[in-house]
């Protein structure tokens, strides 16, 4: 019976080990993944910043382009009389 204690003691201490050691090993790989894909979020936040302020220069062109004509449309209509 002692001897079963002991081993079953024994086994758990060899579990506790090996959990432990696969946690580290689990935290390194995320830590080290983390790393990599923090590196590149700069360089993302950059490039989609750049890529905002392009599309939202380009509505703006557009907009004013076409404005001159919708706001015609507009007034013909409004200024229309129909029976």
């Amino acid at each position: 019976m002692l001897q079963e204690m002991a081993r079953l003691k024994q086994a758990k201490e060899e579990a506790d080990r090996e959990i432990a050691q696969y946690r580290a090993q689990m935290e390194a790989e995320f830590q080290k993944k983390l790393a990599e894909s923090s590196g590149d979020s700069g360089a993302n936040v950059k490039r989609l910043e750049k890529e905002t302020e392009l599309k939202i220069n380009h509505l703006k062109s557009e907009s004013e382009r076409i404005s001159h004509g919708i706001v015609d449309m507009l007034l013909r209509h409004v200024t229309t009389v129909k029976n």
